[in-house]
């Protein structure tokens, strides 16, 4: 990898084409492959960000079984994570793999094994990790300027904003389910990574499909398309979720929120004027807004910096294996808990009883 690391992007929608900006743009990755079974698909991300004599394919074997490839990037529908994910990982490849990290806990404890016997990296591509706001409000927290967090109130609602894709989204064979584990896999790795990333307890949840028949269109359509969810960690702390594909709301409330808690401070990740930390409150619950500096580097070019480091220097990837294994116990607690109307324990069987907090984002040169 002296010349750079060469990478597979395999499927080459809109995810593939953000991780290939994303290696152009940390730099000392080379795209050296896609596979996509859309000719088009595969050539447009190739005239953009492909490097000479970067091969293009149909089959995902063919850029698995390219002992040039060093990484490759996995952004094909959920149920194919865990398949694709464990032949790179057979095959001595590093991954990158899109979120959800499976679909389910089990899958996802298997891909945490291979990663371990194969020696390779496996980063899980939870983007809101790597958003500018959210690594100034993880830093704040690190600093200790809330004080210790203790809750966090999280939600991504759209009005109307069913994900099409192919086609597989709404059908629960291929995605595992609707709005949990599309939306709400991502806000519950930002906020669990916020709150210090506890042991989670417990979950309870209800699911919604409300707007079925106005939106199916015909297609498959057996997965929930609202969620409201509370989560327990150990600690006493908690969580409150709530994220939709669709569902009648005020105008001003389609979008995401993350605020946090601590004991003493607050912080607010989304607002027009950027994150926001809230300290010294006063008698009546006044405080100083204090506005956070934001990162040089964002988005999938600090994802794909991290993933070189991961690769080059051995740091542990932010979301790995083990933040896999977690977030997709805490996916299928929420919908154990929605079949059975009752808070459910998540099942940990395999993991320790607590955590490491993630590292800091630390910036280094391209």
């Amino acid at each position: 990898m002296a010349q750079g690391i060469r990478v597979g992007v395999i499927g080459a929608g809109w995810p593939g084409v953000k991780h290939a900006e994303g290696y152009r743009a940390a730099g000392g990755f080379h795209v050296a492959a896609v596979a996509d079974l859309i000719p088009s698909r595969r050539k447009a991300l190739l005239e953009q960000h492909g490097a000479p004599g970067a091969a293009e394919h149909a089959d995902v074997q063919a850029v698995i079984a390219d002992k040039s490839i060093d990484a490759v990037s996995v952004c094909l529908p959920n149920y194919l994570h865990a398949p694709t994910v464990l032949a790179a990982l057979k095959a001595g490849k590093h991954v990158v793999c899109e979120t959800p990290p499976a679909v389910s806990a089990n899958e996802a404890r298997k891909m945490a094994a291979a990663a371990a016997k194969a020696g390779k990296v496996l980063l899980y591509a939870a983007q809101r990790r790597f958003g500018g706001a959210e690594q100034a409000a993880a830093q704040a927290l690190e600093k200790g300027y809330a004080g210790v967090p203790y809750h966090c109130r999280a939600s991504w609602m759209r009005t109307r904003g069913v994900p099409a894709g192919t086609g597989w989204y709404s059908e629960r064979a291929k995605s595992g389910g609707g709005a949990v584990i599309d939306l709400g896999v991502q806000m519950l790795d930002l906020s669990w990574g916020l709150l210090g990333q506890p042991r989670p307890i417990s979950a309870y949840a209800v699911l919604s499909q409300r707007f079925r028949d106005a939106i199916a269109d015909g297609r498959t359509y057996d997965v929930e398309d609202g969620a409201f969810v509370l989560v327990r960690f150990e600690g006493g702390r908690s969580l409150e979720l709530a994220v939709s594909w669709a569902i009648n709301q005020p105008p001003r409330q389609q979008g995401t929120v993350c605020r946090v808690y601590g004991d003493k401070g607050a912080l607010e990740v989304y607002t027009p004027q950027g994150p926001l930390l809230y300290r010294n409150f006063g008698p009546k619950g006044e405080a100083k807004e204090t506005p956070l500096k934001l990162p040089k580097v964002v988005q999938y070019a600090a994802m794909m910096r991290h993933f070189k480091r991961c690769i080059q220097a051995g740091e542990r990837p932010l979301v790995g294996p083990g933040e896999g294994m977690v977030l997709m116990s805490l996916v299928d607690a929420i919908y154990r808990s929605a079949e059975t109307g009752k808070s459910v324990d998540v099942k940990l069987t395999t993991e320790p009883k607590s955590l490491p907090a993630p590292p800091p984002l630390a910036e280094v040169p391209a």
